[in-house]
């Protein structure tokens, strides 16, 4: 086995450590990934020393021109950031726990990630020290627990058993899975930061859904996503051919498809759907790359939130369902306003997950207006959406953001969800994929920035009689649909359209 650092910043930092402090030990993920030949993925590193862990990290960091962090004083943890590479690299240092590395090892969370390699000024390779059994389960492709008590240790460990199960194709160990259905409750003690990120690295895998529906197997989506878990058993009507959670679970896989194709993750499509949706997007691919490739808050970037809209696009339907009954005696189910309730709903869980303000107003915005290109579709069946018609929608969908932007998220939060519903795309007889090309279009093509008004309320007033109030608002939000769709261009035009508005309404 090959056991070279794949950046040469961490073969640096090693080597400083090693002259340091013999021996130091990697740990964890680093070693684990190393033995999948996953390296090139690594961009943070475990380290153990014997001894005060945080006074030798300081002085190597001030070798290396590191920045340093005290990250837990009271448990001997700091941690290193690069400060020259091109991305961040983050190596995180702590003591050795129980008196030797061979106890530390026994505390840890599962086989997988209890392997360590030695380093020593000695040695001019590293050993690998495996006291649990994580190599055999590595080749067993098996998620196991290190001792009876490691779940119960540190109860995020559930989820993230859930976690590395999706993220490695790897399955869980009878005794622990079982171990891990009997303390689900136990995950309510979790800090929400914590549960925040394990959620968000589960979601980021190339199958979310199937994350999703593991963590209901195990009994934990109700206590992590109560409004998702809500939407167990709740039936739809047609068109919808699932009822509402296995439409959602639908629903994430199609985002996760439009989020790798837009970050160049996958280059092949899942299925015919997502092969002719490519086709058909990518005239605009570059500059929606650029667009969701953007950072929200926190690292986080815009693409990834694809899949967050879409597990909670439905999650208002539960309380929303209504039964109609129909003329020949059959009854239809209906989910009036379920976009409504469930953008509170979304906000007030992101809120509970301590996501930053930024991102829960968007994720608001998003899942309010899902349904907008749905209804626009439907309205211009067989047409071309006008001018007018787009203008408002990007100007109406982003809620407390601002521009075109949140209407990108949204159009293609839609299409997910579209996908999702029955099996007409492809071919595609209805247009929907044609209506989504000529809102791109109108976004990246057409739409104007915000424009100044051709004229003022103050105009408006002087030169028509207008008194302030909420009429003379209605009739501003009416010139300046029309001057973003090309109707008027001079501030004249403005003002006889203006004038013919005024008269049509005082009729």
């Amino acid at each position: 086995m090959n056991w070279k650092l794949p950046h040469p910043a961490f073969a640096e930092l090693l080597t400083a450590f090693s002259q340091a402090h013999t021996p130091v030990y990697v740990v964890g993920g680093a070693v684990r990934d190393m033995l999948l030949h996953r390296q090139t993925e690594l961009t943070d590193l475990d380290l153990v020393v014997g001894g005060s862990a945080i006074p030798i990290a300081r002085r190597v960091a001030d070798q290396l021109g590191w920045a340093y962090y005290p990250l837990d004083e009271a448990r001997d943890v700091a941690r290193l950031v690069s400060t020259s590479t091109p991305s961040p690299l983050v190596c995180d240092i702590a003591g050795i726990r129980g008196g030797s590395i061979e106890a530390d090892l026994h505390l840890r969370d599962f086989t997988v990630n209890a392997l360590a390699l030695a380093y020593t000024t000695a040695s001019p390779s590293p050993s690998l020290i495996d006291t649990v059994g994580g190599q055999a389960d590595l080749t067993h492709k098996l998620i196991r627990r290190v001792s009876p008590t490691s779940l119960a240790d540190d109860p995020v460990r559930l989820l993230r058993a859930v976690r590395l199960a999706i993220q490695f194709d790897f399955r869980l160990e009878a005794e622990t899975e079982a171990q891990l259905r009997g303390l689900a409750a136990n995950v309510q003690s979790v800090s929400p930061e914590r549960l925040r990120d394990e959620l968000w690295k589960l979601l980021l895998v190339s199958d979310p859904q199937q994350g999703i529906e593991l963590l209901r197997e195990v009994g934990l989506l109700g206590y992590l996503l109560p409004e998702v878990a809500a939407t167990v058993g709740v039936e739809q009507s047609l068109p919808h051919l699932y009822p509402v959670y296995e439409h959602t679970l639908n629903t994430v896989e199609n985002a996760a498809g439009l989020r790798d194709w837009l970050l160049g993750t996958s280059k092949k499509p899942r299925n015919e759907a997502h092969a002719l949706v490519q086709h058909k997007l990518a005239a605009w691919q570059d500059r929606l790359q650029h667009h969701f490739q953007t950072i929200i808050g926190s690292q986080r970037r815009r693409a990834d939130w694809l899949v967050w809209y879409a597990l909670c696009h439905d999650i208002g339907k539960p309380q929303t369902r209504t039964l109609e009954l129909l003329d020949d005696g059959t009854t239809r189910t209906r989910f009036f306003e379920h976009e409504t309730i469930g953008a509170e709903l979304s906000d007030q869980r992101l809120t509970a997950l301590r996501f930053n303000r930024n991102e829960v107003d968007l994720a608001h915005a998003v899942v309010r207006a899902h349904m907008r290109p749905h209804h626009l579709h439907m309205s211009f069946m067989g047409q071309t959406i006008s001018r007018r018609a787009s203008f408002r929608f990007f100007r109406d969908v982003g809620g407390k953001q601002t521009g075109i932007g949140p209407g990108l998220d949204v159009l293609l939060v839609a299409l997910a969800d579209r996908l999702s519903v029955d099996q007409e795309i492809p071919p595609d007889t209805s247009g929907y994929l044609d209506h989504v090309e000529q809102l791109l279009h109108y976004a990246f093509d057409e739409a104007p920035q915000l424009p100044l008004p051709l004229v003022d309320g103050h105009t408006l007033i002087k030169r028509l009689g207008v008194k302030p109030g909420p009429r003379l608002g209605l009739l501003m939000e009416h010139l300046m649909e029309a001057q973003a769709a090309g109707e008027i261009q001079t501030p004249e035009d403005a003002l006889q359209v203006a004038a013919g508005w005024l008269e049509q309404d005082g009729a």
